[in-house]
């Protein structure tokens, strides 16, 4: 079993309100979440208007798949619209990391 894990800090350039950032994250993880079958959530910068941090986890049978779901996540990122990846790590542990 492998665990992935991403770390995507996003520039929001244009929400111009809290609200507007919500509904743009509560958009974009609902889209991820279904598309990628994947645990998404903000983890950072939550009071910041035209900044976040999502976090996202997936569970797989093999590493090689694990890091190429998160890699199309990244890629499905760069094309959202207002959105821009300012930084990202993805990283994958196996049973045998602990």
């Amino acid at each position: 079993m492998f665990v992935g894990v991403a770390r995507f800090d996003l520039r929001l350039g244009d929400c111009t309100s809290l609200k507007d950032k919500r509904a743009v994250l509560r958009s974009l993880t609902t889209t991820l979440h279904n598309r990628f079958r994947c645990s998404i959530a903000e983890v950072e910068h939550q009071q910041l208007t035209q900044r976040a941090t999502i976090g996202v986890s997936i569970v797989s049978g093999q590493h090689f798949q694990a890091r190429k779901v998160l890699q199309q996540i990244e890629r499905a990122l760069e094309r959202v619209p207002g959105a821009e990846i300012l930084g990202a790590s993805i990283d994958v542990w196996s049973e045998e990391d602990r």
